[in-house]
């Protein structure tokens, strides 16, 4: 990657998700580590290029963990039945293919294994230069 990369790009983390086992809402923790882990890249463009926050809810409370990954004009994605602690480095893995994809527009097949089965939602972004 060139360093270009608009810091627009963001990871949103519900915090209020509960894990349906433990109770536990880890979203808060999720963010603190795909934070530190995008930073520790050796790539540091994918770090300067994400934001990482948490929300209170998307709405996903029937899968949680639910994740986002949004960018101006790209196609937004919505993840849910992330586990906190084993999905994070395809979360990782993902952001930087987003990052790479000048309409954030993928298939299923082109997601990190991990994330298989875990897309609730894929919103085509806004063209660029539309009018409404």
């Amino acid at each position: 990657m060139d360093g270009s990369i608009d810091p627009i790009h963001r990871i949103i983390v519900c915090t209020l998700c509960r894990d349906h086992v433990t109770g536990v809402r880890s979203g808060e923790d999720l963010c603190a580590d795909l934070h530190s882990r995008l930073s520790a890249q050796h790539e540091p463009a994918v770090a300067r290029g994400f934001a990482v926050e948490g929300v209170a809810c998307m709405a996903g409370c029937s899968r949680p963990l639910t994740v986002a990954f949004q960018a101006q004009g790209k196609t937004a994605y919505l993840f849910g039945s992330i586990d906190a602690r084993a999905d994070v480095g395809d979360l990782v893995r993902f952001a930087k293919l987003y990052a790479s994809l000048a309409d954030g527009w993928c298939s299923s097949g082109q997601h990190p294994a991990g994330l298989a089965g875990k897309t609730l939602a894929r919103i085509p972004g806004d063209p660029a230069g539309s009018s409404r």
